[in-house]
């Protein structure tokens, strides 16, 4: 699955690389991820029909989230009739439903790693409370021995 995908990355215009994605998620039960990869591929049979279709229903029929997630990075006019149409459809969805049609950009050679905003939570407070609270037990114990020292010689 992972070098058919890293295939499709390099070479978005072959569809047959999806169909046969498509095919692996088939057979290994994962029917909504066959309807992803097959989503540009004219549905000759019913089983691509019912997997596209749980796809689309999965996503809620949005165009936007469709183009998001099988991110073709393609040349558009080197495509078939039928996927270059489902594209348009998808397009025109996302541009109605959202304004914004997303672009998806050949970047395979350098993945984007999203930034993640940590959120602190409780149990990470108390940590560095009892951290500091031990160093700082550790320091006053350290000068109230300094100070017995000083009282044993001088005093």
């Amino acid at each position: 699955m992972d070098r058919l995908g890293n295939l499709i990355k390099q070479n978005p215009n072959i569809i047959e690389l999806r169909s046969k994605l498509a095919e692996v998620y088939y057979e290994s039960g994962f029917l909504d991820s066959a309807g992803k990869y097959w989503i540009l591929t004219e549905p000759v049979d019913n089983r691509i029909k019912k997997c596209v279709e749980l796809y689309q229903k999965s996503v809620s029929y949005s165009g936007h989230q469709i183009l998001r997630e099988i991110k073709f990075n393609g040349d558009k006019t080197q495509l078939d009739e039928y996927a270059q149409a489902k594209i348009a459809e998808l397009e025109s969805d996302s541009e109605i439903k959202t304004g914004y049609i997303p672009h998806i950009e050949n970047n395979f050679q350098k993945p984007k790693v999203p930034y993640i905003k940590y959120k602190r939570t409780f149990e990470d407070k108390m940590a560095d409370f009892w951290a500091y609270f031990v160093i700082g037990v550790g320091i006053i114990l350290f000068l109230i021995g300094i100070y017995t020292v000083f009282n044993w010689i001088f005093i």
